[in-house]
């Protein structure tokens, strides 16, 4: 499922909501939630990345499964048209002998 982006104007409120409160943090609790946040952004930006991936990998497979039933069902249609079964009979040999 793709992500909803929110609005750039709720976006902005947040993000000065958040400033607002981080300035009434002591210093070392704003150094940390700006560490965190940090963190969020690329923690972020790995899960986009291996969602692409992911959906990447997905459609290759669905193309080469579909390629494959499409040849499948060609080869139990020629398998199955009426001069086929001559066809395959004139092709079979005699069984072999065993070598000593």
């Amino acid at each position: 499922m793709a992500a909803r982006k929110k609005s750039s104007s709720a976006s902005k409120r947040l993000q000065s909501g958040i400033r607002d409160l981080e300035k009434r943090l002591p210093r070392n609790v704003q150094s940390a939630v700006r560490d965190i946040r940090a963190n969020l952004r690329v923690l972020q930006k790995q899960l986009e990345r291996a969602r692409l991936d992911r959906d990447a990998r997905w459609r290759k497979l669905q193309n080469q499964m579909r390629r494959d039933v499409v040849r499948l069902l060609q080869r139990l249609e020629k398998a199955l048209s009426p001069g086929a079964a001559g066809a395959a009979r004139a092709r079979a040999s005699s069984p072999r002998r065993k070598k000593r």
